[in-house]
């Protein structure tokens, strides 16, 4: 009789982890679907290669930088094209952006072209 109660108490417990953990990758889909997407334009101001692209650090017309993740599969994911960039280059950047503690924004391009 107590090995059904403690194999029924371990499939409970079974149940619940399974159930909980649909919940919480459901919440992780939702909070994704809720990226905002942010354009930038400006002039490169330094690179910093990376492992499939770079990050360029990028200075609007109100003096204000960003940084871009320039990425051959992020670009190849939405249809962008790669392309290497250089210092001084005036870029029109579109992505998804976060900020982070320094309130710097940061955007991870999904299309980019050079603006003469």
């Amino acid at each position: 009789m107590s090995n059904r109660i403690f194999i029924g108490g371990i499939i409970g417990a079974f149940i619940l982890a399974s159930a909980s953990s649909c919940s919480s990758q459901k919440k992780t889909v939702n909070m994704e679907q809720q990226v905002s997407q942010q354009e930038i334009t400006g002039t490169i101001t330094a690179i910093e290669n990376g492992k499939d692209g770079y990050m360029a650090s990028v200075k609007d017309e109100k003096g204000t930088i960003s940084i871009v993740t320039i990425s051959v599969v992020n670009l190849q994911k939405s249809g962008g094209t790669f392309k290497r960039y250089n210092i001084g280059d005036r870029i029109q950047a579109k992505g998804e952006f976060w900020k982070d503690q320094a309130s710097v924004m940061h955007i991870t391009a999904k299309s980019i072209m050079e603006v003469k």
